[in-house]
């Protein structure tokens, strides 16, 4: 059966990933893995056939994409959710108003169909650095699982008016979850939305004081400033009780107002050692530029929400005098 764009079948697949991709004008660029099944694959090939100037619309890696989308054109990337998408190196994320889509039906909280990751032993501190402005990503889940000393972080963001939308930021390998350095998030946006996104993981056990979102500078001289976050989980095991889940770094680190909605700090109590934290989260003494507000807060296994909490504010009424700690049900 002709599965091409004028074909019933082409046609039909065509609107439901036209209605998938949402307001943009851009070009829509595929990415299936050879991994991918062959049946899928053909059709997608089929469906994406060079377009009318030869530009290629089918790719098999998202670097490969990403070299073909044309900054600030709001061209959209469409990522199979079958197989992981392997990536060679850190992608340096500099190209503006570029929209990646996993297409695994959407609305997942974690274990996200569309996976991305950088494995082997690799030397990039990052899995993706996204510099570049209004870009969005939906429906992924970035992996760092290169064993290299140097894999020390997931995302690193310093960018503006990005968005994130129902992603997971975690290690997929144990080897560097000792060192306090290691950190899934780096992240110094301006004006982001993070929307329910997950950062972490339970399955792989810290054995450090380390953080798992750490606020910091990543482009010169922009702080982490004016992002919304909405119904976000920071997670972790770890047999350290002084690791953090999340961390202002520097004074230098927050401008103007930084809203949290709803969101949840959870330590894993587990059999493979995950023990209770002191503190989720720290701020850092003396901060005055900016603030980070929380509305709607939530800390499970966790003594404290915060102890060092200079320009933080919440909303939400404490269960207890304890920091905001969630009080087993009686």
């Amino acid at each position: 059966m002709a599965k091409n764009k004028n074909s019933g079948y082409g046609l039909a697949m065509m609107m439901q990933i036209a209605a998938s991709v949402g307001p943009t004008f851009g070009r829509i660029l595929v990415v299936s893995e050879d991994s991918d099944p062959q049946i899928q694959n053909d059709s997608l090939s089929e469906l994406f056939d060079p377009d009318d100037v030869g530009k290629v619309r089918f790719y098999r890696t998202l670097e490969a994409a990403y070299d073909a989308a044309t900054s600030n054109a709001n061209d959209v990337i469409l990522l199979s959710a079958h197989t992981t998408h392997a990536l060679a190196d850190g992608i340096a994320w500099s190209k503006n108003r570029i929209h990646v889509i996993g297409m695994d039906g959407g609305d997942r909280l974690v274990q996200q169909g569309s996976k991305v990751e950088l494995s082997g032993a690799v030397d990039s501190a990052y899995v993706i650095k996204v510099t570049g402005v209004r870009n969005s990503f939906r429906n992924i889940k970035f992996l760092q699982s290169s064993t290299h000393a140097n894999a020390l972080h997931v995302l690193e963001e310093g960018g503006e008016g990005n968005l994130y939308k129902n992603c997971t930021f975690t290690f997929g390998v144990v080897n560097n979850l000792d060192l306090t350095t290691a950190t899934e998030v780096l992240c110094g946006s301006d004006s982001a939305t993070y929307d329910s996104c997950l950062f972490g993981t339970e399955t792989l056990l810290t054995s450090a004081a380390r953080t798992v979102f750490s606020i910091d500078q990543v482009t010169t001289n922009q702080e982490f400033k004016s992002n919304q976050f909405k119904n976000c989980t920071w997670l972790i095991s770890s047999s350290d009780a002084s690791a953090l889940l999340l961390k202002v770094i520097a004074t230098t680190d927050v401008l103007f107002s930084n809203l949290f909605r709803d969101s949840v700090f959870l330590a894993s109590l587990d059999s493979a050692g995950g023990i209770a934290l002191t503190n989720a989260a720290s701020s850092v003494g003396s901060l005055v530029k900016g603030c980070l507000a929380f509305a709607g807060l939530h800390t499970f296994n966790c003594t404290n929400f915060m102890t060092t909490s200079d320009q933080v504010e919440v909303s939400a009424p404490a269960s207890s005098a304890n920091g905001h700690e969630a009080q087993v049900p009686s």
